[in-house]
C-alpha cells in the first residue's frame, strides 16, 4: 500500500466517522447534563423571583382601574431579589412535592394513588386554595385522581391551579413534549379538566420545547416559536384557544409594543365584561382570565425576563401565577448564570424553605444546587427508560420525536354544572351571616349560622350539590328539596385542625327538569352550620 492509498483510506474513515456523527445528531437531541443542571437551577430561582415579585399585586386589581407600568419601580412595586432563604409558595411548592414524589416512588409516571398519598402527607391547609383544596378534601375522603378534577366532584375544576403546579414536568422531559404530557397528565387531572387542563398543558409543552428550540433565534423568536407549537395542542373550540389567538393578534397589530396595557384592557372587556367564546368570568383566579393575562406578558415581554415579570405583576387578577410560570420558563432558558447576569447580581440566595408551606418534607431547608441535581437524576431515568435514549459521558442523547405530539381531537363539550355562591342575592337567610375574606372558602366568602338557622334558594336544574365547611365546631343540618325531607347531615369533622373546605355534604342527581327549592335548616344546638356554595346541573 503506497502513501497515497493510506491517505485516501484515512480520509474515508474520517469522512465515515463524521457522517456517523451527523446521522447521530440528526436522530438525537444532544443536551449537556451539566449545562442543563444550571438551567434547572435557573428554573427554581427564576420561579421564586417572579413568584414573590407578583405576590404584592395578587388580586389587588381585578377590574378597572388596573395597574400600569407607572406603578412599578423603586419605591413602588418592584422586583423581589433578596429573600434568604427563598420562601416556598403554592407556585413552586407543589412542583417541589411532585419532584419529591417521583424520587420517593422511583416513578416519573406517578399514579393516582401515589399522588393522593403524597398530597395527604405533605399538602394541606392553611396555604391551599380553590381547586387544589377541593381535590385534597376529596382525597382525604378516599377519591383518587383523575376523579378529583371532574366537574361533578370538583366545582373549581376550571380554576388556575394546575397552571402553577405542573410546569416542572416539561422541564423534566427536555425536547420531548410528548413525554412531558405523559408525565404531567395525572398531576394536571388532579385539579383541572378541559379548558384549565389545556392551559396547563400549554405551559408544559413550552417548558419542554425550550431544550430543542433553535438557539440562533432571538429569545423573542424562540418564545414565539414555542408558543405556536404549544397552541396546536388546544382544541379550536376552547376559550383558551380564543384567548391565545386574540392576544397574539392584538400584539401583532399594536404599533407601540411598549403599550401592553391597551391589550390588557381589551382582554378585560372581551372576556371579563362580555361572555366570549364560551368563557364566563367567575373569579380573579379563573384559569381563563389568567391564561389570557399570561399571554400578554409572554408576547409583550419579548423574552426579556425583567420586562415579562414586570408586565405580569402589573397585569392584574391572580398576578403571581403567570409571573411564576414565565419566571420559571425564562429561568430554564437563561440558566442560573444567565439570571445572575440579567440582574447583574451574583449573590442570590441558594436556599429554599419548603417547610414554610408544606409539611413533613425530608429536607425542610433545601438548596437549588441539590434540587437541580436530583432533577437531573430523574431526567437520567426518563431519558433511558421513557425516551429510549442514552447517556454518553456528560450528555443525554434524546431520540427526536418522530411525529408531533397528539393534537386534541375532543369534540366540543359543554359542562352542565354551574355554581351558586353563598353570597348570591337569591339566598333567603334566617340566622345565617355571610363572612367575606375567608380565602380558603369558595369565592372567598363563607356563610355561617348557629341554632335554628335556615337558608332557602330556588334554582333551575336536574341535579344539585351542597358544599360546606366541616370542622370540630360543626353541627347538623337537615336538607329539604321541594319540601321533601332528605335527612340530617353532619358538619363535624376532626380530619384537620383547620377543618375541611369544599366538602360535599349532600347531592341529589335525579331531579325532574325545571324549578326546585332547597332548604337547609340547622339543628337547635349552638354548633356552627355553614354554606360554602351550591353546584347545579342545568337542564340537559
Amino acid at each position: 500500500m503506497n502513501k497515497v492509498q493510506v491517505i485516501l483510506i484515512i480520509g474515508i474513515l474520517i469522512s465515515n466517522l463524521a457522517l456517523g456523527q451527523n446521522e447521530q445528531e440528526e436522530k438525537n437531541l444532544i443536551i449537556n447534563r451539566t449545562d442543563y443542571k444550571d438551567k434547572l437551577k435557573g428554573f427554581w430561582l427564576g420561579s421564586c423571583i417572579a413568584n414573590w415579585t407578583g405576590l404584592p399585586t395578587e388580586n389587588q386589581r381585578t377590574d378597572f382601574p388596573f395597574f400600569t407600568d407607572d406603578d412599578f419601580g423603586p419605591g413602588k412595586f418592584d422586583y423581589v431579589l433578596d429573600q434568604n432563604p427563598w420562601g416556598a409558595d403554592d407556585d413552586t411548592d407543589i412542583e417541589y412535592v411532585y419532584q419529591h414524589a417521583i424520587e420517593k416512588f422511583n416513578n416519573p409516571l406517578l399514579t393516582g394513588e401515589q399522588i393522593s398519598k403524597e398530597w395527604q402527607n405533605h399538602i394541606g391547609l392553611p396555604l391551599l386554595w380553590v381547586s387544589n383544596l377541593s381535590a385534597l378534601g376529596q382525597m382525604q375522603n378516599g377519591a383518587i385522581p383523575p376523579a378529583t378534577s371532574l366537574p361533578e366532584n370538583n366545582p373549581m375544576w376550571d380554576m388556575i391551579d394546575a397552571q402553577l403546579t405542573t410546569e416542572i414536568f416539561g422541564a423534566l422531559a427536555p425536547g420531548r413534549p410528548d413525554i412531558a404530557l405523559d408525565l404531567g397528565h395525572l398531576p394536571i387531572r388532579t385539579t383541572a379538566y378541559l379548558h384549565s387542563e389545556w392551559a396547563a398543558e400549554f405551559y408544559i409543552i413550552m417548558y419542554s420545547l425550550s431544550a430543542s428550540v433553535d438557539k440562533s433565534l432571538s429569545r423573542k423568536e424562540q418564545l414565539h416559536w414555542m408558543a405556536e407549537k404549544a397552541r396546536k395542542r388546544i382544541p379550536e373550540w376552547s376559550y383558551i384557544a380564543d384567548m391565545y389567538d386574540f392576544v397574539k393578534f392584538a400584539y401583532e397589530v399594536n404599533s407601540d409594543k411598549n403599550n401592553w396595557e391597551i391589550t390588557r384592557d381589551e382582554v378585560a372587556r372581551r372576556y371579563q365584561h362580555t361572555r366570549t367564546a364560551g368563557y364566563e368570568y367567575k373569579y380573579p383566579w379563573d384559569s381563563g382570565i389568567n391564561f389570557a393575562a399570561s399571554i400578554i406578558s409572554l408576547f409583550y415581554g419579548e423574552g426579556d425576563y425583567k420586562k415579562t415579570i414586570r408586565i405580569g405583576a402589573m397585569c392584574g387578577w391572580d398576578s403571581d401565577n403567570p409571573t411564576a410560570t414565565w419566571g420559571g420558563l425564562l429561568g430554564l432558558i437563561y440558566g442560573h448564570k444567565g439570571i445572575q447576569e440579567h440582574f447583574d447580581k451574583y449573590d442570590f440566595s441558594n436556599t429554599y424553605n419548603i417547610a414554610r408551606t408544606r409539611f413533613n418534607m425530608p429536607i425542610p431547608l433545601d438548596n437549588f444546587d441539590d434540587m437541580a441535581e436530583r432533577g437531573a437524576q430523574i431526567i437520567d431515568d426518563i431519558v433511558v427508560n421513557l425516551m429510549h435514549g442514552s447517556i454518553q459521558g456528560d450528555n443525554w442523547l434524546i431520540p427526536l420525536q418522530k411525529t408531533p405530539f397528539a393534537i386534541q381531537g375532543i369534540p366540543e363539550t359543554k359542562v352542565e354544572w354551574v355554581t351558586i355562591e353563598d353570597n348570591d342575592s337569591r339566598w333567603d337567610y334566617k340566622g345565617f351571616t355571610t363572612n367575606d375574606e375567608n380565602w380558603n372558602a369558595s369565592g372567598a366568602s363563607l356563610t355561617k349560622g348557629y341554632a335554628n338557622c335556615a337558608a332557602t334558594l330556588t334554582f333551575t336544574g336536574t341535579s344539585i350539590q351542597y358544599y360546606a365547611f366541616r370542622s370540630s365546631k360543626g353541627g347538623n343540618v337537615s336538607i329539604f328539596i321541594d319540601d321533601i325531607d332528605y335527612g340530617t347531615f353532619r358538619q363535624e369533622n376532626h380530619t384537620s385542625k383547620h377543618g375541611q373546605y369544599y366538602v360535599k355534604i349532600f347531592e341529589k342527581l335525579d331531579l325532574n327538569p325545571g324549578k326546585h327549592t332547597i332548604k337547609i335548616v340547622g339543628d337547635g344546638k349552638p354548633t356552627e352550620k355553614t354554606i360554602d356554595m351550591l353546584s347545579i346541573k342545568v337542564n340537559d
